[in-house]
């Protein structure tokens, strides 16, 4: 189907560059109590996501939000002007996009089938030259279409691993791209490896041979296959079984070179805590030398030439860091860093001949900025700022603090104050991260610290047991632990402020999203002498319920035996006993309910159950429920609209003057 691209972009006010006010203007002095930056200004939504270089770096795509639809942007590298695009729809429907070759466009989005009560992927590709979109399907397939396992960008095709239909194991389809335009009829799927009865993930080398293969067996095991070469018999070379804590630690395979039976792997080296990035031997499973490792925190990411030969880690430190590996790109990242002072440099994208870059510049206290660099010129171009109308000079930069659990476990945590209040008897508002499990909050910006900080209150984020990025045992430590050591974790940081006289122990409330939002309404009802209100977005108030709706919400990518992570092997635990909409009569303290009805991570029908227990009870809660908005918003004037409530309900439960 073709798509009048022109009309549908000349709507967006993004004829070119975007506005630009330089940090110098914004700046005020830091003394004083800044004014108070607009709610709009927080929830106008970023037109820059997600930037990513064409191959031969002549132009960069991003999304962009606009009238509550997302649209695909091209634009020109040189010039900074737009040159393309497509109308992508619904936000929550979109997964991720990436180019294929320099004339063509993937992008995965997520449907729902609401006979059946599930959610499945499918992939559409948009061809630039003709402005043709056009879905990637084949008959009878399954719920899984996005999963591609290779990029051919010199011949704009990939390959795609598909199932017939829940039941069966994936083949591999190869979809040519080129001049899908001059047909009306999507690309043809062509099978090119074939399904085997046990196979549920195939992996290829940097060259699009079909190298390795992850089965399933009855009873619980796990076995990885793996040939030399596209002519080489398969080999079983290792085994396990599916329930192991340590299955396949050493099999995170991130990178399988063409010729060789060497490979990359983000493991564990022998005697350590953290995930590093390591060489592996696939015909034997031996692990060879350390590539990349980092003293503090785990390795998390690897990125690729074209020849798969590593150039770059990302690690979770105070905030995603990418590591250059390769010496001329670290380089580089260094002149730019001393070329744009102030906030962290950070090289996104890369050209395969280096000689195009995109450049962000943000930091914690700095919305953002991003830039087209030329090597070969030394231009360094602003193309537009993430946040244009707030102001970074009244923004405050979060310390990165530790304070001692009751159990003596150490806990990182960033306290951000308000500026011009002192660093005495503030108000304090406990801001406790999503996940739980694996996840962790960084010093990176954040529009709901940043506007708390503004109208006056502290805000603490704790990396409570069971984050992720301080080492396998800080993270195993939150088995179990829901509602429990998990949650003494967010009071201990309380009391530590409190006896650090930061804090007024008067004036604390509890907020968040997702897990953050059930952390929030367990609070209130669990330690009502600590918080005097609490607010939830999207939160759980309903473990059981949660758990049989999606078991991945709480593991992310430690789901291992994951009903471990719920009750630590204790038998007496029943997650009744933690869930706020089972223990809802306890409630004695204010609480705002916050809600999106299209949620499908945590189903609306978590917040009509606490609502409806709520009422049951004679316990009385504030409520606002948005009939378009996910686990997210789309909107700006959703996102203001609850920035705005949460607001008038803190001035009036625990007022920062």
């Amino acid at each position: 189907m073709k798509f009048a691209w022109v009309a549908a972009c000349a709507a967006l006010a993004i004829a070119g560059p975007f506005s630009i006010t330089t940090h110098a203007q914004e700046a005020e002095a830091a003394s004083a109590i800044p004014a108070e930056i607009p709610t709009s200004a927080f929830a106008a939504q970023s037109q820059l996501r997600g930037a990513q270089l064409s191959p031969d770096g002549t132009m960069f795509a991003l999304t962009s939000m606009q009238g509550g639809e997302l649209y695909a942007l091209v634009m020109d590298a040189e010039t900074r002007q737009l040159v393309n695009g497509v109308k992508l729809g619904d936000q929550d429907e979109f997964n991720w996009f990436n180019w294929v070759g320099n004339n063509h466009l993937v992008f995965s989005v997520r449907l729902e089938d609401t006979r059946r009560d599930y959610t499945y992927s499918r992939l559409l590709a948009f061809e630039l030259s003709t402005q043709t979109m056009q879905p990637l399907v084949r008959r009878n397939l399954a719920y899984d279409g996005d999963s591609i396992i290779h990029y051919d960008h010199d011949n704009a095709a990939i390959l795609v691993a598909m199932q017939f239909d829940v039941f069966t194991f994936p083949d591999v389809y190869r979809f040519d791209l080129a001049n899908m335009g001059a047909d009306e009829d999507p690309p043809e799927a062509r099978r090119v490896h074939n399904r085997d009865e046990s196979i549920v993930q195939w992996i290829t080398d940097n060259e699009g041979v079909i190298r390795m293969g992850v089965g399933f067996n009855r009873g619980g095991r796990v076995h990885l296959r793996y040939r030399s070469s596209e002519d080489d018999r398969w080999d079983t070379v290792a085994r396990t079984r599916l329930d192991s804590e340590d299955a396949f630690d050493n099999w995170d395979i991130r990178g399988l070179r063409a010729g060789r039976d060497t490979a990359y792997v983000i493991t564990k080296p022998e005697g350590a805590d953290r995930d590093a990035l390591m060489e592996i031997d696939l015909s034997t499973g031996e692990l060879g030398e350390v590539v990349y490792a980092s003293e503090t925190e785990d390795v998390s990411e690897v990125y690729f030439n074209d020849e798969g030969d590593p150039i770059a880690v990302g690690y979770s430190g105070d905030s995603f860091r990418r590591e250059w590996i390769d010496p001329d790109l670290r380089r580089w990242r260094d002149m730019l860093g001393d070329a744009l002072p102030g906030s962290r440099v950070t090289i996104l994208d890369v050209s395969d001949d280096e000689d195009r870059m995109l450049i962000l510049q943000s930091g914690p206290a700095d919305p953002g900025a991003l830039y087209v660099f030329t090597p070969s010129t030394s231009a360094l171009d602003l193309f537009g700022e993430y946040r244009p109308r707030v102001p970074a000079g009244l923004l405050t930069e979060p310390r990165s603090i530790r304070y001692e659990a009751r159990d003596g476990l150490s806990i990182h945590a960033y306290l951000t104050l308000p500026k011009g209040r002192g660093e005495e008897d503030l108000p304090l508002i406990v801001y406790p991260h999503g996940g739980p499990y694996g996840v962790r909050d960084t010093d990176r910006y954040n529009d709901m610290v940043q506007l708390l900080a503004n109208r006056g209150y502290a805000v603490i984020q704790p990396n409570y047991r069971g984050s992720g990025g301080y080492g396998e045992a800080f993270e195993l430590m939150g088995n179990g632990q829901i509602g429990r050591a998990m949650q003494d974790d967010l009071d201990d940081a309380v009391a530590h402020l409190v006896a650090e006289g930061i804090v007024d122990p008067e004036r604390v409330c509890i907020l968040g999203s997702s897990y953050g939002g059930y952390a929030a309404m367990w609070g209130a009802i669990r330690n009502p002498e600590i918080y005097r209100c609490a607010a939830s977005f999207a939160g759980v108030s309903h473990f059981e319920r949660q758990l049989a709706h999606d078991r991945d919400y709480l593991f992310g990518r430690n789901r291992g035996r994951w009903w471990n992570r719920v009750d630590g092997n204790q038998s007496n635990f029943d997650l009744d006993d933690v869930s706020p909409a089972v223990q809802v009569a306890r409630l004695t303290r204010p609480l705002l309910l916050v809600h999106g009805e299209e949620d499908d991570i945590v189903p609306h029908d978590q917040y009509r159950l606490m609502v409806s227990r709520a009422e049951s009870a004679g316990v009385e809660i504030e409520t606002l429920s948005f009939p378009d908005a996910g686990h997210g918003f789309d909107t700006p004037e959703d996102e203001q609209r609850y920035y705005d409530t949460l607001l008038a309900f803190l001035a009036r439960h625990n007022p920062a003057d």
